[in-house]
C-alpha cells in the first residue's frame, strides 16, 4: 500500500488536516474531535447492526487501524502523529459495540469516549507506550507503534462501552 493510500485512511480522507491546516505548531488541534464525528458518521452508515457482523467489522478496522498507523510517514518524524485519526475511528467503533442504536446512546458514547480520549486515564496513558522498549526490529515486525496508537483510544471506547452498558442494565438511561 502506498504512503498516499495509507495518508488517506489515516487522515480520514485528509479530514485531520482541516484543523493542523488553521491551527499549525499546536498539539491539540481539534483533529480528534473531528476523527470521532467523522466515526459517528461511518458507524451510522456502515456498522452493520448484527452483532456477530459487527464484531467481525470492528475486528478487522481495529487491526487495519493498526497497520495504517504503523506504516504511515508523514515525514516529520513523530510516531503519534496527530494528523493520524483513524485510531478516534476504532476508539467510537468501539464505544459503540453492541449498544442499542438509539440517539441518546450514541451521543453519549460521543461524549463519554471523548472524555476519556481526551483525560487519558492512567492506565490509558500507560498504553501509548505499550512496547517501546523493545528492539526495533520487534517493533516493526509486530506493529508494536501502530499498536500504542490505537490501543488508548480502544480503551476509552472500551470503557465508554462498560459505562454505557451499566447505565443500560440499572436502567439510567
Amino acid at each position: 500500500m502506498t504512503n498516499n493510500f495509507l495518508k488517506f485512511f489515516a487522515t480520514g480522507a485528509y479530514i485531520s488536516y482541516l484543523p493542523t491546516a488553521i491551527l499549525k505548531g499546536r498539539k491539540n488541534t481539534g483533529a480528534g474531535l473531528l476523527g470521532t464525528l467523522e466515526g459517528l458518521i461511518l458507524f451510522l452508515l456502515f456498522m452493520p447492526a448484527n452483532s456477530w457482523h459487527y464484531f467481525i467489522c470492528l475486528a478487522v478496522f481495529i487491526w487495519f487501524s493498526i497497520y495504517v498507523s504503523q506504516k504511515v510517514d508523514f515525514g516529520e518524524g513523530v510516531k503519534d502523529n496527530p494528523k493520524i485519526i483513524i485510531d478516534e475511528i476504532a476508539g467510537f467503533f468501539t464505544a459503540m459495540a453492541f449498544l442499542p442504536r438509539q440517539f441518546y446512546v450514541i451521543l453519549l458514547a460521543f461524549i463519554i469516549f471523548r472524555v476519556f480520549d481526551t483525560i487519558k486515564p492512567a492506565f490509558i496513558k500507560r498504553a501509548e507506550s505499550f512496547g517501546q522498549n523493545l528492539p526495533l526490529e520487534l517493533k516493526e515486525k509486530y506493529y508494536i507503534d501502530g499498536t500504542a496508537i490505537v490501543l488508548d483510544d480502544v480503551l476509552a471506547g472500551l470503557c465508554a462501552n462498560i459505562i454505557l452498558w451499566i447505565l443500560l442494565l440499572l436502567k439510567v438511561i
